[in-house]
């Protein structure tokens, strides 16, 4: 008794300074901002009590909506584009035989391109003069042509599509990992039977495909919800404020204004609606999970 109670304050003063470390830099933060998103505080003074007034007045500016709403944007297109995208070509790929070493590398590739170099190569496309306008005047659509980042109806499309073509490899190598796992036996005996291709994918590849599905989902959203460095690169949030993000108007508040009760406050909602998200997600798709 007393030998495994010694064992266990030796394995725990081990553990110990990792364990003050975490609580430091992560717990003692993280607690200690829901005090600070209920104060006006500017980072040096004396934090000054306020209440929700932080809280109002985020939901009460135009900036935030639009932000919220930019969000929720980049969520919904990762949901929908990039998970369907990533599907259709791991699909394609789990046919391609000995190219499909090759093609998954390409497709990976961008989402392993630092962020700054994507950056000049997307601004170089999207200039006035760059590619994809040139491209536009080349088959006699020239008038369609514009500043894609500084214009306001495409400066969101615009940030989606390269959101998009940088994440997409990683779902493709999720969803090839979890086609091959699914065993092959299931096919033959649906061929033997005559099933067509769409009742084959519907029935048995989706269906086993969830787990996949639900890891992709749920990393997929965690990070478009908190969508910071595409838009903080590419436009700072403009023009104006049509490509701002909560995770924006955050850093803005902070580091820009130095009004980090109210930074904080944005935080402590960030916090939330990614939370709240993220369970009504794992609950949808952990549900249509199956076992073999």
């Amino acid at each position: 008794m007393k030998s495994g109670f010694r064992h266990a304050w030796v394995e725990l003063s081990f553990a110990a300074p990792a364990l003050i470390l975490f609580l430091i830099i992560v717990v003692w933060p993280f607690v200690s901002s829901f005090y600070y998103s209920l104060t006006q505080w500017d980072g040096f003074s004396k934090p000054l009590f306020i209440g929700f007034d932080n809280f109002v007045n985020l939901f009460k500016e135009p900036g935030f909506l639009i932000a919220l709403r930019n969000t929720l944007l980049f969520a919904l297109a990762g949901l929908l584009l990039s998970n369907t995208l990533s599907l259709a070509l791991a699909l394609a790929l789990n046919k391609a035989g000995r190219a499909q070493t090759v093609l998954r590398t390409i497709f990976y590739l961008p989402g392993v391109v630092s962020f700054v170099t994507m950056s000049i190569v997307w601004t170089m496309i999207y200039h006035n003069d760059g590619a994809l306008n040139q491209l536009l005047r080349s088959i006699g659509l020239g008038s369609a042509g514009r500043e894609w980042l500084g214009t306001y109806d495409s400066v969101m499309p615009a940030l989606i599509v390269i959101m998009v073509w940088g994440g997409v490899g990683f779902g493709v190598i999720v969803f090839l990992a979890g086609l091959g796992s699914i065993p092959s036996e299931l096919y033959e005996a649906a061929n033997l039977d005559g099933a067509g291709p769409w009742s084959v994918f519907r029935r048995i590849t989706f269906p086993l495909l969830m787990p996949s599905i639900t890891v992709v989902t749920f990393l997929g959203l965690t990070t478009t919800l908190r969508m910071f460095d595409l838009p903080f690169i590419m436009t700072n949030g403009g023009p104006g404020d049509a490509s701002n993000t909560i995770s924006l108007i955050i850093y803005k508040h902070a580091f820009s204004y130095s009004n980090y009760g109210y930074a904080t406050a944005g935080g402590i909602i960030l916090f939330l609606f990614v939370c709240v998200v993220s369970m009504l997600q794992l609950r949808l798709t952990r549900s249509k999970e199956v076992q073999i």
